[in-house]
């Protein structure tokens, strides 16, 4: 039987876990994983993600922390990262002007929040030569439970796809001490190919300026 060790010899919290379901149930189905603590590196990365963001980051950015992650993949021959299912763990504390009319964590924040930790995960993955990240194409959000201000958030997010044009990874917001899922998302990005050279008829960057 396994140990319920970790790679420093320490219990893992009952927490440490990644979603392997979607969507989840609203109480979130999850399974254990061999997780790093995060360094104050890892969430000035974070935080310096999110405050690249005009539209607010300066709002989000200082309530936004990494807290754990599993161990990077190494570069494979391609110059990328084989990182199907890699697994970061952030934590988010709700604020007053994070709120709806009802009080709860609003939809559009959370959205926002799916957003910045799945890229934030996608740019710590990233390599000199191999960088597949884009703008999104498609946030679809799931809610089950109000956060009301002063919640503290766990934010898993869970890496499907990273390659090629598109990337996808989900996220699952949960209460941090009860479990509790808040909310859910399914992040995809496209990064759109470069353009070719025009031929002669000028047809093939036609074609490309058209994708």
């Amino acid at each position: 039987m396994p140990s319920d060790k970790g790679f420093s010899g320490e219990e893992m919290s009952p927490e440490t876990a990644a979603l392997d379901a979607t969507p989840p149930k609203p109480e979130g189905r999850i399974v254990s994983k061999r997780m790093i603590p995060a360094t104050e590196a890892d969430t000035a990365h974070t935080r310096k993600i999110l405050l690249r963001m005009p539209f607010a980051g300066d709002m989000f950015a200082p309530h936004v922390r990494a807290i754990e992650a599993e161990p990077i993949p190494p570069i494979n021959s391609r110059g990328g990262r084989d990182v199907e299912g890699w697994t970061a763990v952030y934590e988010a504390i709700v604020q007053p002007c994070w709120v709806n009319g009802s009080g709860g964590l609003h939809g559009a924040a959370a959205a926002w929040l799916v957003d910045m930790c799945t890229g934030t995960s996608f740019s710590r993955l990233r390599t000199k030569t191999w960088n597949p990240g884009g703008p999104s194409i498609a946030i679809d959000m799931s809610y089950y439970n109000p956060a009301p201000a002063g919640t503290r958030l766990r934010v898993t997010t869970v890496i499907d796809r990273m390659g090629g044009q598109l990337s996808t990874a989900r996220c699952l917001m949960n209460e941090w001490e009860s479990g509790l899922a808040i909310c859910s998302g399914m992040h995809t990005t496209f990064k759109r190919p470069r353009k070719k050279a025009l031929g002669s008829d000028g047809q093939a960057g036609a074609v490309e300026a058209k994708l």
